[in-house]
């Protein structure tokens, strides 16, 4: 599972990894058996996995954080506060894009660069650029990537005593921690903030010089009409006729290749999911949006399942517990189900559901479960709680339709 992106990680001198999939990191072991200076594990979520990348740069050495693009949402903690403090050692965050959702509005809104790739060869062209701004610049680089597969002409990784090129060496032999105590970078006042501040607009301004010449960035000139997009996909909805400008870098946006594409066209359409690279640029009297490539997005109807309102984790993991709860005290007479993850429910469940019990909420929650079931049954134990159920099919949710006290359910599968 995501080996092509490992294995390209690796190349780069990867020393330190954080993720949050153990399959991942038995692939990675594996394939790193002959580098003694490179560590990997599985965090139990993704702020805790970006947050030991962001240490472990502190210390000097080259990290990675590897989750989905969906999951960098919950890490948004430790995402605002690392691109002020900074980071020594070089530090990726890969984004691996498994849905809809992607992560390039974090750019704009955190200041951190960010890169866009959809195959193998410009994920090996960001990565080894995004460390090259990570280190230079003292920043984290977020890319998201399209999942790809593994090079199958490439062996295992070179032993530490053979040669190769620098990156290859740098792999191999790794770097020496070094750790430098920095008060004023990590302390949140005003005043040490403010500074960090400054630090950070001067860095963005910088970075947005080195995307300009950034080769993974592509224009293509056929007509006086053009297309801005940060996906190749989205160029089918234009016909052959028009010119294409392709960004890799969606933050900063290089703001001179962007102008000087627009000021050679009659019309400029921007086609991306969020708005990140159409609000970055600067004059837009020719721009206009583009034809969406996510038809389906949008308000969605209701959700009802067995006479339940149902209600999933829309706004962060285990969030569908506090807005059964929220639901359920403003309209009593509604049957509400709260659907969940055993994940999820470790990463902010447990607070949600104690703030249920002591308000006196009533409702059902669905836990989906996989390996975790008895240890969250222990916890409930724990809250005084007790009445939780296992269940074989989701049909049986049905059967607790009546139920009038809070009511816990468990069940292996996909709802």
């Amino acid at each position: 599972m995501h080996e092509g992106i490992c294995e390209i990680l690796l190349e780069n001198g990867v020393q330190l990894f954080y993720g949050v999939n153990r399959l991942v990191e038995r692939a990675l072991r594996k394939m790193a058996a002959g580098l003694p200076a490179f560590h990997c594990e599985t965090s139990i979520n993704e702020k805790v996995a970006l947050e030991l990348a962001v240490t472990a740069s502190w210390a000097s050495k080259r990290t990675a954080c590897l989750v989905s693009s969906e999951g960098l949402y919950e890490a948004l903690d430790p995402l605002m506060s690392c691109v002020y403090t900074g980071v020594v050692g070089g530090c990726l965050i890969v984004a691996v894009q498994e849905n809809d959702e992607e992560v390039t509005p974090l750019g704009p809104f955190s200041k951190i660069p960010v890169m866009v790739t959809e195959d193998g060869e410009e994920f090996r062209k960001a990565v080894e650029f995004g460390y090259y701004i990570s280190e230079k610049y003292g920043i984290p680089v977020i890319i998201q990537a399209q999942p790809f597969q593994k090079n199958k002409a490439s062996g295992p990784m070179p032993d530490a005593k053979d040669g190769g090129s620098e990156t290859g060496k740098h792999a191999r032999e790794g770097r020496a921690a070094y750790f430098e105590r920095l008060p004023g970078r990590w302390a949140a006042t005003p005043q040490f903030r403010y500074e960090l501040h400054k630090l950070l607009n001067d860095k963005i301004e910088k970075i947005r010089s080195e995307f300009e010449l950034y080769e993974g960035n592509r224009k293509i000139i056929r007509g006086d009409t053009g297309l801005i997009t940060d996906r190749s996909f989205r160029v089918q909805f234009y016909d052959d006729e028009i010119s294409l400008l392709k960004l890799a870098t969606v933050h900063p946006l290089p703001v001179k290749l962007v102008g000087d594409f627009i000021d050679g066209m009659n019309m400029v359409f921007v086609s991306e999911t969020y708005p990140a690279m159409e609000l970055q640029i600067p004059e837009r009297a020719k721009v206009k949006k583009g034809l969406s490539a996510m038809p389906h997005r949008g308000p969605k109807p209701e959700e009802t399942i067995y006479g339940f309102h149902v209600v999933r984790d829309k706004l962060g993991s285990a969030s569908a517990i506090n807005m059964a709860h929220g639901i359920k005290k403003a309209m009593p007479h509604l049957k509400v189900l709260a659907v969940t993850y055993e994940d999820h429910f470790f990463h902010s469940g447990m607070p949600a559901f104690v703030n249920t019990l002591y308000n006196a909420s009533s409702y059902a929650l669905l836990i989906v479960s996989n390996e975790r079931e008895a240890e969250i049954m222990k916890i409930l134990d724990g809250f005084g709680f007790h009445n939780y159920f296992h269940i074989d099919a989701f049909s049986e949710v049905e059967r607790f339709n009546a139920a009038e006290e809070l009511t816990v359910l468990f069940c292996k599968g996909i709802v």
